[in-house]
């Protein structure tokens, strides 16, 4: 884009680590989701940091600070009409998972999950979405990763967790993907990640980044990144 982002106030970039989407390496950050805001701020002639925090709080600054920018957040009907949405980045889908070893434990449909114990985080959609289902048997922690530990040590039965992510953070923690398994898979969870601006944020500002969104997929660049990623994962 010809000109540079005009703000009186600095843009703060908020996420969480949620490989393959976020993540850190020695440092640096990278990952989908990141290379693609990555690419936009450069579309812009923009700079602003990008911090990782818990989600909770990463959650918290969008909902309440102005001029925080957040990605990879789940776009529901309960969040509508919180966040400015400036657009798709990334598909996800979510499951539910188990220890391979429980043969006992068998899902056909969502209704049979509820007489489990599931592992979900704070603030997170999936939360949101299986309190809204009239799951009651939730244990709620502050980490993605926490919950695979829990599932690892029979503390839960279930877990609901995007499917990519669940490969990275299972390798991440040194663990044997082998030793669990997918229970189902929760259609009404699956949809695509976006990128949204807290609501007290000028609206010229979100539409400067809506335009340097739309152009860089014009442009084939998202689509370039995605296949990165994804291809091949996710089935």
């Amino acid at each position: 884009m010809a000109e540079n982002v005009s703000s009186p106030d600095e843009v703060h970039i908020v996420t969480e680590d949620f490989p393959p989407y976020n993540y850190e390496i020695d440092g640096f950050k990278t990952g989908l989701s990141t290379e693609i805001i990555q690419a936009l701020l450069k579309e812009l002639n923009a700079q602003a940091k990008i911090k990782t925090l818990p989600w909770p709080r990463a959650y918290r600054y969008a909902l309440n600070k102005k001029n925080h920018l957040i990605y990879s957040i789940a776009r529901i009907p309960e969040r509508e009409k919180l966040f400015h949405w400036v657009g798709e980045i990334a598909p996800y889908k979510t499951s539910f998972y188990k220890l391979r070893t429980r043969t006992d434990l068998q899902i056909t449909r969502l209704e049979d999950a509820k007489k489990f114990v599931v592992g979900t985080s704070l603030e997170d959609v999936i939360t949101t979405f299986l309190e809204k289902e009239g799951f009651t048997r939730l244990e709620k922690v502050a980490f993605d990763k926490q919950n695979i530990r829990l599932l690892l040590y029979g503390r839960v039965d279930l877990i609901a967790y995007d499917e990519v992510s669940f490969v990275y953070k299972v390798r991440q923690e040194g663990l044997s993907y082998s030793d669990f398994e997918r229970a189902y898979r929760i259609d009404a969870l699956s949809d695509v990640l976006y990128v949204a601006f807290s609501l007290n944020t000028d609206e010229a500002l979100v539409n400067q980044y809506r335009q340097g969104l739309a152009s860089i997929r014009q442009k084939g660049v998202i689509e370039q990144i995605q296949k990165k990623y994804l291809m091949g994962k996710g089935n």
